[in-house]
């Protein structure tokens, strides 16, 4: 009996010096931060146990391509004409045409004495740089005009000096201007192809001495570009027509004439707006001073303006 209570309060004795021994552990200050950083190694322990399970990255892997997509299909439009590129262009000649030649070329600043003498227009007496290009045959007779690059038709006029005339807008800012026609065959507003018939060759009173040709202008944003300069070269005749004599020629390349603020303006371009005035008498004693005019000063959608008359008389452009 004693051997039992002795046993129990040795057991009693024992509890209590473990509740002792705890309540010791965990009244000092420092217990639980430890408790913390263990949990904490511990925690970060497994998650690096755990990424160096996963296997690793291939860099040379290549990822596949999925042979279908789901959608609707993206059309592969790749003969759309981008905006502001310039257009194929091509001679405007026709059937009938395939010997036209140049009978007289675009006016270039740059060009000798004798080459610029041979792009003025002579309208009496005075002289206008061509801002275009004139074809024809060698014997005179017609050919059909084609459009030189798809377009819309801007003009379609009669037009007191370049006779009937057609101007056709086409992509990137450009323009082509035709004169000198006859049985003109679209209107106004209509859409034309690269090479559509449009009219027949023809004759105008500014290049009355060119008979029957095609005046044919180039223009980018308004001014005039050398056709020259786009398309293939063309073959000049071998007598190419001119409208003055050598003695004109040479008159009129001995410098840049003045048209004179008062000069008859003939417009080749603006749908037949044709205006004149009086142009002012110069001295009939000198024409060795008549020069050829300055290009650059013509505007494009117009031809230079006439130089000063040299018959001392006052004309006016009808």
């Amino acid at each position: 009996m004693n051997n039992n209570q002795e046993n129990k309060n040795l057991q009693d004795k024992a509890q209590e010096t473990n509740k002792s021994a705890k309540s010791s552990f965990f009244a000092k200050r420092w217990t639980f931060p430890v408790i913390y950083l263990a949990a904490s190694v511990l925690i970060v322990g497994l998650m690096y146990a755990k990424s160096q399970d996963a296997s690793p990255y291939d860099v040379n892997k290549t990822t596949e391509t999925p042979s279908k997509v789901s959608g609707p299909a993206i059309p592969n439009n790749t003969d759309a004409t981008p905006a502001n590129t310039a257009p194929t262009f091509q001679w405007p000649v026709g059937e009938g045409g395939d010997d036209a030649m140049v009978s007289m070329d675009f006016y270039r600043e740059d060009a000798s004495d004798d080459e610029k003498a041979a792009s003025l227009i002579s309208y009496e007496n005075s002289f206008i740089p061509n801002q275009g290009v004139n074809l024809g045959l060698k014997n005179d007779q017609p050919f059909t005009v084609i459009a030189a690059a798809k377009g819309t038709v801007l003009s379609v006029t009669e037009d007191p000096l370049m006779g009937q005339t057609v101007e056709i807008q086409h992509d990137g800012g450009y323009t082509t201007y035709y004169a000198s026609l006859s049985n003109v065959d679209v209107q106004k507003g209509a859409q034309v192809l690269a090479g559509q018939p449009i009219a027949k060759t023809g004759n105008n009173r500014l290049e009355k001495d060119e008979k029957n040709h095609l005046h044919f202008e180039l223009r980018k944003d308004g001014k005039p570009v050398d056709p020259n300069t786009v398309l293939p070269k063309k073959p000049k005749m071998d007598n190419a027509k001119t409208t003055h004599t050598d003695s004109e020629q040479s008159a009129a390349t001995s410098g840049n004439a003045t048209s004179g603020t008062d000069a008859s303006k003939a417009t080749t371009g603006d749908a037949g707006k044709t205006s004149s005035t009086s142009t002012t008498p110069a001295d009939a004693t000198a024409p060795a001073e008549k020069k050829a005019p300055d290009a650059s000063s013509s505007t494009g959608g117009q031809t230079q303006a006439p130089a000063e008359k040299t018959d001392g008389a006052t004309d006016s452009v009808q």
